[in-house]
């Protein structure tokens, strides 16, 4: 049965991580279900979502936010909305997933646009699970694609706290993933892999990433945890773009570079840390 966002308020003033709680609902959320577990940039009626940015209140459209402290204004928010403003957001989240909605994190069988396709994963042994994948797509062997990504935020204590993985992979038409890869599932929404992208083999690819068209990742480079690859970018071998950073159109990584910072369309950077070249 599906909780209440009273509930879930509850249950956060009960753990210590709610601060304070602003609704524009007459009923103060006891008769909002709460069905799913969602970004909360694409959150609709009936989501729970959070964030760490204080403005995301203002655009919330889902039922409850987990959002940091101070709480926004009644006024700020749309109908219907309750925003629970926290100590710790993301552990606030991962504390909520675990208590509520942990069914949520199981595995869910592939969906193939080729079926064929499904018989030659097995024959490659790769492991393939929480993903969509498009047509003309090769997987090579011992690839793994949907596994619950690297999350994790510290409690009070110190101690790490895994924030539990909901999301799936997307693979558009005409990709290649070579041996060993491993692309992970997104934690909220999904990890994706446009059209026509080349992933090597060893690459690791972090939960929530989005790699665009035409996109070449050669062997043993890592992508960070909700960072953003741009259409026709190139990052060689064992190169590091970290979480979050954005590689614009185009743009090339050179061999071994650890990329911290956003990298706009067309530039090469190279070195540890990464620097633009040219």
């Amino acid at each position: 049965m599906s909780p209440s966002a009273a509930e879930v308020v509850r249950y956060l003033a009960e753990i210590g991580q709610l601060q304070e709680c602003v609704t524009t609902r007459a009923d103060g959320g006891a008769d909002a279900a709460l069905e799913r577990v969602a970004p909360d940039a694409t959150a609709g009626p009936g989501d729970m979502a959070w964030s760490r940015r204080a403005e995301a209140a203002a655009g919330f459209r889902g039922a409850l936010l987990v959002g940091p402290a101070p709480a926004p204004a009644a006024a700020d928010l749309a109908p219907g909305v309750i925003v629970a403003a926290c100590t710790n957001p993301r552990l606030a989240m991962a504390s909520v997933i675990g208590r509520f909605f942990a069914h949520l994190t199981a595995d869910v069988a592939p969906i193939y646009a080729d079926p064929a396709l499904e018989s030659s994963v097995k024959a490659n042994q790769a492991w393939v699970m929480n993903a969509r994948i498009g047509r003309d797509v090769s997987i090579g062997p011992h690839a793994t694609i949907g596994c619950s990504g690297m999350g994790y935020e510290r409690d009070s204590d110190g101690r790490l706290v895994k924030f539990p993985q909901l999301g799936g992979v997307l693979i558009e038409d005409d990709v290649d993933v070579a041996a060993h890869a491993t692309i992970q599932r997104g934690a909220l929404g999904d990890t994706v892999v446009r059209r026509g992208a080349r992933i090597g083999p060893h690459v690791n690819v972090g939960h929530n990433v989005e790699i665009g068209e035409d996109v070449l990742i050669a062997g043993h480079a890592q992508v960070g945890g909700g960072a953003r690859i741009g259409k026709g970018a190139t990052i060689w071998q064992s190169a590091v773009v970290a979480n979050g950073v954005i590689v614009g159109e185009g743009a090339v990584i050179g061999m071994s570079a650890a990329v911290r910072k956003t990298v706009s369309p067309g530039e090469v950077w190279a070195g540890n840390p990464a620097r633009k070249l040219r």
